[in-house]
C-alpha cells in the first residue's frame, strides 16, 4: 500500500531567493465557513503527508470538512519543493513562509490562520518575530519547542550523531524506507513518537512516505540551539525576544511524553506575546503521534479546528 497526495489543486510557487516550495489546496467540503484559509506546515525530517496522511490522519481534511479551505505547504528540500541547497531555519522561516503567504493570499484571502507540527509551528512564530505585521491571524503549534533547555537527552542524542551534521545533507528519508523493523530503536524512536499510541501500519507507511532528508544548514542550526539554548538566527536575530510585539491568539499543544518538546519547553510560548496563548496538555501522546497517533482525529484535530472557528471570520 502507499501514500497518495491528491489535494484538489496542487500548485509549485517560487520563493523570492530562487528556490520553489509546494502547496497542495483542499477546497472545503460542503458550504465555506469561514474567510481564512488555514496553512499546514510539516515537521523537520518530514513532507507533505506529516498533517495530510490519508483520508483518516488528515489535519488538512479534516479542517477541509470543518468549512475552512486547507492549504498544506512543503517546503523546499522536501518532496515537491525547490532545491534546499545552502538553506538554514531562517531561510525557510523568511522565504518559504513569505511564499507561501503570498500564494494562498493571492486567492483573495486578506490574512490566514497557521497551523504547524514541530518545526513547523516554530516557522510561523519566527516569521512573525522578523515581520509582526505578516498577515497571520491566529496560530496553532502542536509539540513545538520554544526552549531547548529541557531536552538533555536530545543533547546526548545529537552528541552521538555529531560526525553526520557535517555532511551537506542528513539522508534520513533512504534509512527510512530500507529499515525493516518498523520504529527505530532508541534512542531515536522514543524521540519521534510514543509507538503504543501508533497503529503498525502506520507507523510502515510513514517511514516508507512520510520522513524526508534534513538540509545540513537546517540541522547545524537545531543542534547549535539545542547545545546552546538559544533560539536564534544566523545572524545573532533572537527570535524569543521579538515575539513580545505579536497580539494574534495562539493555541499551544503539548504531549504529556514528548521527549523532543516536553511540556514546558512547548508551553514556553505563554507569556513570550503581547496576545492571548492558550494551551492544552494531551496526557497520552508523544511527538509524532500528535498528528498520527490512533486517537489523534478525534482528540487532537478537534482541538485545531474549535480554536479556529473561535478566532475565524465567518463567510
Amino acid at each position: 500500500m502507499s501514500l497518495v497526495f491528491a489535494p484538489d489543486e496542487l500548485y509549485r510557487v517560487p520563493t523570492d531567493d530562487g528556490s520553489a516550495i509546494a502547496l497542495g489546496r483542499y477546497h472545503p467540503r460542503g458550504a465555506r465557513r469561514f474567510l481564512e484559509p488555514v496553512i499546514l506546515g510539516h515537521s523537520l525530517a518530514t513532507n507533505r503527508f506529516n498533517l495530510d496522511f490519508d483520508e483518516r490522519y488528515s489535519l488538512a481534511r479534516h479542517l477541509a470538512r470543518r468549512g475552512f479551505e486547507a492549504w498544506v505547504l512543503e517546503l523546499r528540500g522536501h518532496g515537491l519543493g525547490g532545491s534546499a541547497l545552502g538553506a538554514t531555519f531562517d531561510t525557510e522561516a523568511t522565504h518559504d513562509v513569505a511564499a507561501a503567504l503570498k500564494a494562498v493570499r493571492s486567492t483573495g484571502a486578506p490574512r490566514v490562520l497557521w497551523v504547524g507540527h514541530s518545526r513547523g509551528g516554530l516557522l510561523a512564530l519566527a516569521h512573525l518575530a522578523r515581520n509582526p505585521d505578516a498577515p497571520i491571524a491566529a496560530v496553532v503549534t502542536l509539540g513545538t519547542p520554544l526552549d531547548f533547555t529541557h531536552t538533555p537527552g536530545l543533547a546526548r542524542f545529537l552528541s552521538a550523531v555529531a560526525p553526520a551534521l557535517s555532511l551537506p545533507r542528513l539522508p534520513l528519508q533512504l534509512g527510512a524506507r530500507t529499515w525493516p523493523l518498523g520504529l527505530p530503536p532508541a534512542p531515536l524512536g522514543p524521540y519521534l513518537l510514543r509507538a503504543e499510541n501508533m497503529d503498525p501500519r502506520v507507523v510502515r507507511l510513514a517511514l516508507k512516505h512520510a520522513v524526508a532528508d534534513i538540509e545540513g544548514g537546517v540541522a547545524r542550526q537545531f543542534a547549535r540551539w539545542v547545545r546552546t539554548g538559544a533560539l536564534d538566527g544566523e545572524d545573532g536575530f533572537d527570535y524569543r525576544a521579538h515575539l513580545r510585539p505579536l497580539t494574534a491568539p495562539m493555541l499551544t499543544l503539548a504531549g504529556a511524553h514528548d521527549l523532543l518538546a516536553p511540556p514546558s519547553a512547548a508551553h514556553a510560548l505563554v507569556g513570550l506575546t503581547s496576545g492571548p496563548v492558550e494551551t492544552a496538555l494531551l496526557s497520552d501522546y508523544g511527538h509524532g503521534d500528535l498528528v498520527l497517533g490512533r486517537r489523534a482525529p478525534e482528540e487532537v484535530f478537534p482541538l485545531v479546528g474549535a480554536f479556529f472557528e473561535r478566532h475565524a471570520t465567518p463567510a
